[in-house]
């Protein structure tokens, strides 16, 4: 039976850049995903199928948070009045990815 709730601890006992895929019903708390972000662990988030979250061919290509998943990498996301902007993580500083709000989003459920 797969575990239910992942932990801090839980993360920490992986090797770093390992692979931690979440059942469809597991949870990871908010420092799990801290953790794992620190140690360049990659969270997979299975559907109730048993696919992971974003199958292969669901990228659509006029739609920020696709494009953005799409590309690993370290981005920042700033929000303010209902309106996103995204920005990668370069050697050269910030570079804004794109722009996003409830109004004009492109893309729709995956």
């Amino acid at each position: 039976m797969a575990k239910k709730l992942y932990t801090e601890s839980d993360v920490r006992a992986l090797a770093r850049g390992a692979e931690l895929v979440l059942g469809a019903d597991a949870l990871a708390t908010p420092a799990a995903l801290d953790a794992a972000f620190e140690r360049g662990v990659r969270v997979v988030y299975a559907t109730k199928g048993g696919a992971s979250a974003a199958p292969a061919g669901a990228h659509k290509p006029d739609c920020l948070w696709h494009k953005v998943l799409a590309n690993d990498g370290n981005y920042v996301v700033e929000v303010k009045n209902g309106r996103a902007q995204v920005f990668a993580l370069t050697p050269n500083g910030p570079l804004l990815v794109g722009t996003d709000s409830l109004q004009t989003h492109v893309g729709g459920k995956s």
